[in-house]
């Protein structure tokens, strides 16, 4: 692999790979209208490209990449396509389940999950471990390519706001909102002080990736499951949320404790994207039209998402544990990045 190659490589995969986990493997844009991907990529592949490059030149790691993953979901759902505030978005009503203060707060809890955990956070853990030996955590572009992907990203969220807003206008007031609460998320996300190495395990060895992934697909699972449930039945939105925050508690809870035993490495990192990206394969064919083409198309994509963890789980596990933290960043940099 040239070393062009290996610097542009990750980062075109990143690009096609977000969208494909964002919009087609979670049934949200069955084969028959296979030209939406190509609608969204722009904002979703640039998006993540984007997010992931600017955390890993500033030498932050996940936290703060799923935080800025909320920003991301904030700005293609509030600003571009106005899920957010659109109380006929596609004909679904989203919002009138649980709305209190002009807001569907369990729709905003779940899409704005979706796009933090699956179309930024698994998207990037997926690129990172195919290229896990030629690349891992550095950044892959230089600066101009940093603000190229921002730019593009910006593009696709024009697009999809004058293809996609289906010509509803925000009021001034959800406009602020939704700029206020990427600004929020944001400055939050770099109020994390960069990493500096690993941290200092426990005494326990970190579990099996197998029990990682598998905990990552039940948890995830779960959370997919019991929201068809709720708006399905009508189930008290309360209640809902109070799962959500549940679920997030104890998926929290158990990767900060294990991340810090011994033996936490790149390969429980891809077990718990691997987990997640199960369930969006499983629950594509629920999300997706019931019809012969679009259950073909469904479980075509649902094998290419099997091709992409076999691909990228050989990739780490002949790769050296690395802390998640690039290694390109001198330590001066870092100390610098977190005043």
């Amino acid at each position: 692999m040239t070393k062009v190659t290996r610097r542009f490589a990750p980062a075109l995969v990143l690009v096609f790979l977000a969208p494909f986990v964002g919009e087609l493997l979670l049934g949200n844009t069955p084969v028959r209208l296979i030209f939406g991907y190509l609608l969204v990529l722009p904002m979703y592949g640039f998006g993540a490209l984007f997010i992931r490059e600017l955390s890993r030149r500033t030498g932050r790691g996940w936290p703060t990449i799923l935080i800025l993953g909320l920003a991301y979901g904030v700005v293609e759902e509030g600003l571009a396509d106005l899920s957010l505030f659109n109380p006929n978005f596609l004909g679904q009503h989203l919002l009138s389940y649980g709305n209190l203060f002009g807001i569907g707060w369990p729709w905003w809890f779940f899409v704005l999950t979706l796009h933090a955990v699956w179309s930024i956070g698994v998207s990037i853990a997926l690129a990172e471990a195919l290229f896990a030996r030629s690349s891992g955590p550095n950044p892959w572009l230089s600066r101009k390519g940093l603000v190229v992907s921002g730019l593009a990203f910006g593009f696709g969220a024009v697009l999809v706001h004058f293809v996609g807003g289906q010509g509803y206008q925000l009021s001034a007031g959800q406009a602020a909102l939704s700029r206020l609460l990427v600004a929020g998320l944001v400055t939050v996300a770099f109020l994390i002080l960069p990493q500096r190495g690993v941290q200092a395990p426990d005494s326990h060895r970190a579990p099996s990736p197998w029990v990682v992934g598998g905990t990552a697909f039940v948890l995830t699972s779960a959370f997919m499951a019991i929201t068809r449930l709720a708006y399905t039945l009508q189930l008290p939105a309360a209640a809902l949320i109070l799962v959500y925050l549940m679920l997030y508690g104890l998926a929290v809870f158990a990767v900060w404790r294990w991340s810090r035993r011994i033996g936490w490495n790149a390969e429980h990192r891809f077990a718990l994207a691997a987990g997640a990206l199960l369930t969006y394969a499983w629950y594509g064919f629920v999300q997706a039209p019931h019809d012969v083409l679009d259950i073909i198309g469904q479980a075509v994509f649902a094998l290419l998402a099997l091709g992409i963890l076999i691909l990228a789980g050989r990739q780490v596990r002949t790769d050296k544990p690395t802390p998640d933290v690039p290694n390109s960043v001198p330590n001066a940099a870092l100390s610098r990045a977190g005043t």
